[in-house]
């Protein structure tokens, strides 16, 4: 087809001199242009989805219902990176989680973070969270799974981590949770005493268990 098109012009412009040339085919051939244009950029998304947009990240902590604020997340992130040696780019700390449920009531929030955040957990696109205990109550009673802390990280009461026991969160006989106050990054975080911030790991996402168990270690560090 394209090269019928080039044919074409060639017979017709054959005795215009270039501008007369450029006029013609912007004339009659504009939307032949449009039309090439359009699919030359559709076949430039599809390989850049394929090759670079699909890459999922090694990590991903969504943080809930807590001040949004980049550079907390930036920090936590890199200093995340720093000792568990993962390339920060594989990784993705993220605070643009803001909505209601039950009779937790949030003004002027874009409640389109609920879907992000319960789409995200479906798909297995977040791997851990930190959330209040009352939402974490909401979840199980959606049916929402946690992983147990000790699946991802046998050592978690071993040894001198004993004393660890204090800060976890226990469901069912498994420690599911983790209390924030308890743990290095306290001082990053709203900390309400009646409805206390917890790290949990979302059960359906287990695919990145070394990156999970390494960001435990990260947390508890000194």
């Amino acid at each position: 087809m394209l090269k019928k098109w080039i044919e074409d012009i060639r017979v017709k412009t054959k005795d215009m001199d270039r501008k007369g040339t450029v006029e013609y085919i912007a004339a009659y051939y504009w939307y032949h242009i449009l039309i090439a244009a359009i699919v030359l950029f559709l076949i430039v998304l599809l390989i850049y989805h394929l090759a670079w947009g699909n890459r999922r990240k090694s990590f991903a902590l969504a943080i809930v219902n807590q001040q949004i604020n980049y550079e907390r997340d930036e920090k936590l992130l890199n200093e995340f990176s720093e000792s568990s040696d993962i390339n920060s780019r594989k990784l993705s700390v993220d605070s643009d989680y803001l909505f209601s449920y039950d009779d937790i009531k949030l003004e002027g929030v874009n409640e389109s973070s609920f879907e992000k955040f319960f789409l995200g957990w479906q798909i297995g696109s977040i791997d851990a969270a930190i959330i209040p205990e009352s939402l974490y109550n909401y979840c199980v009673r959606q049916d929402g799974e946690f992983t147990d802390l000790e699946k991802i990280y046998p050592k978690l009461l071993t040894g001198d981590n004993k004393e660890r026991k204090e800060s976890l969160y226990m469901q069912n006989g498994k420690y599911t949770g983790i209390y924030i106050e308890k743990t290095k990054l306290a001082d990053d975080f709203i900390i309400d005493n009646k409805d206390p911030v917890m790290l949990v790991f979302l059960e359906n996402n287990n695919r990145h268990i070394t990156q999970c168990r390494k960001f435990i270690e990260f947390v508890f560090a000194e």
